[in-house]
């Protein structure tokens, strides 16, 4: 049932080649497991005898309408970032995204069909992981987003493009989902009725996200916003995560979005697609080193009302994110991608595990914020 399209070798030989990168592409193969893009790893003789990669993506724009807006977005932040990071003696080639460009100076390769693509400097000597390993794993990748956040507090003005309007808005996608419930449009609603009963038992907690998420209840500040633990890219010497990836969803937010998106998974061995749910359990280690980690970059930065905020996010971006599985499964999988039947729903399981899961730990969450 996958709607991933990979596209030829030569296909993606010919593409590479419009990049302002040296050398002859020997390798193309896919890389990561991501629900959107198209990626590849394309690997290039130079002329010295040696091998360079390149980090190549084709763009889902059915998800992104606006390439030009995404990657005038994705120039900014990673142009702040980088002089943030030599400011603070970091190395920028590791620490942020280096966007390779066209051979004429373009951010974007459009193909003759109508495609889309977009290029990366290949950051070596580091990788991602879809789940923690440990907890200390949890840890640096929290405190990775905790400093993402923090560098760009001060991005100067104008603010960034919406590329996805309402991206993190609880009741908007709520509300999508209701209206995907009404419409029933693949016949799958008589298929979720314990799913169903589920969300109308946690009408209170979606009340609480549309108060916390309201205009002027917390601050706006420039978000990730798919804080994901393999949307860090960890040091293969080190284990220290060096470097945020898919900036996409980056633009005004709250860092309330962003804390519960990386609890959601980072605290959890669990697979986002589980389909054992007795296996979807918290682990409070690695709980309260996502908190810890979290802060370490954030203390100070983070106003008294958004760290009170943060022990509630868990459960509130877990619960929207299971909406949004469960929309697209009722939708006909037009969104996400799916690699087998029935995956959307097996996410929306999972998420709606850790809602009652994350629940019963709020106050422990607490706790490990006030430490």
């Amino acid at each position: 049932m996958s709607r991933r399209s990979t596209g030829s070798a030569d296909d993606l030989a010919a593409v590479a080649g419009a990049f302002a990168a040296d050398g002859v592409v020997i390798d193309v193969r896919p890389l990561g497991t991501g629900h959107v893009h198209d990626t590849f790893v394309m690997t290039l003789s130079v002329p010295d005898g040696g091998a360079s990669r390149l980090l190549l993506q084709r763009i889902n724009l059915r998800v992104f309408a606006s390439p030009d807006a995404l990657m005038e977005n994705l120039a900014r932040v990673s142009e702040h970032l980088r002089a943030k990071i030599v400011e603070e003696g970091g190395d920028p080639l590791r620490g942020t995204l280096t966007i390779v460009p066209t051979r004429d100076g373009a951010r974007l390769h459009r193909t003759d069909r109508g495609e889309c693509y977009r290029a990366f400097r290949f950051i070596d000597g580091a990788r991602s992981f879809d789940t923690a390993r440990d907890a200390t794993h949890a840890f640096e990748a929290a405190r990775a987003f905790g400093r993402f956040v923090r560098l760009l507090g001060d991005l100067p003005a104008p603010r960034l493009d919406e590329t996805i309007p309402g991206f993190a808005d609880p009741a908007g996608r709520h509300a999508a989902f209701l209206r995907a419930v009404d419409a029933d449009v693949a016949n799958r609603v008589r298929r979720v009725t314990e799913e169903l009963r589920f969300v109308e038992r946690h009408e209170a907690l979606l009340h609480e996200a549309r108060v916390l998420f309201a205009p002027g209840a917390l601050p706006e500040r420039v978000v990730h916003q798919d804080t994901k633990i393999n949307n860090v890219l960890m040091d293969d010497a080190t284990g220290a995560g060096i470097c945020v990836v898919d900036l996409d969803t980056t633009m005004p937010g709250r860092v309330l979005y962003d804390f519960g998106d990386l609890v959601r998974l980072g605290a959890t061995r669990a697979a986002e697609d589980e389909r054992d749910l007795a296996r979807v359990l918290v682990d409070p280690d690695r709980l309260e080193a996502i908190a810890q980690g979290y802060l370490a970059e954030t203390r100070g930065f983070l106003s008294r009302d958004e760290v009170a905020a943060l022990a509630l996010a868990g459960p509130i971006v877990a619960l929207t994110i299971g909406l949004r599985f469960l929309a697209d499964f009722l939708e006909g999988d037009s969104y996400f991608k799916v690699y087998r039947e029935d995956q959307n729903l097996d996410r929306c399981r999972v998420h709606l595990t850790l809602v009652r899961d994350l629940e019963q730990r709020i106050p422990e969450l607490r706790r490990a914020l006030d430490r």
